[in-house]
């Protein structure tokens, strides 16, 4: 019971994060810097209202089929999933370092730090890893897109 309190906390705090706070704009978006940020960004750890959130703890969430990841496409659209819910947003490089995205009219930041892709507040942080989606995550968005079809 405690792994599934711990992330379902880890994926409040990512909704609450990604929705109430404010960044700042400005700057431009070159092929280059956006190179950086596109594809795949897996939640792999972080620290939450004092509780850490460790990659053994994802690990295993992601094994349960509970995920929480970002995608950067090149068209400048995003995703955020998190434990299934999908928010649709837009990205934007602001330097080689910092990305900028916004969902439902908030706007975060975060910069990439060696191999991860940090998102800070105060003493709260989430580190995403780029990779590939978790199988589980990916067959659950399947079963939910084959559901909304109609068969023919």
């Amino acid at each position: 019971m405690k792994l599934k309190a711990k992330i379902l906390a880890v994926a409040a705090c990512a909704i609450a994060l990604t929705v109430a706070l404010t960044g700042c704009g400005g700057g431009g978006n070159s092929a280059d810097n956006a190179a950086n940020f596109q594809g795949n960004w897996v939640l792999t750890s972080g620290n939450v209202d004092g509780q850490e959130v460790t990659p053994e703890v994802m690990d295993e969430a992601a094994k349960l089929g509970m995920s929480i990841y970002m995608q950067f496409n090149e068209d400048g659209s995003c995703v955020l999933n998190v434990l299934g819910s999908e928010m649709q947003g837009t990205w934007e490089a602001k330097d080689a370092t910092t990305v900028s995205f916004t969902f439902e009219g908030s706007t975060e930041q975060a910069k990439l730090e060696g191999d991860e892709l940090v998102m800070s507040y105060g003493d709260d942080n989430m580190h995403f890893k780029r990779g590939d989606i978790p199988t589980a995550a990916s067959e659950t968005e399947q079963g939910a897109e084959q559901e909304a079809t109609p068969e023919a």
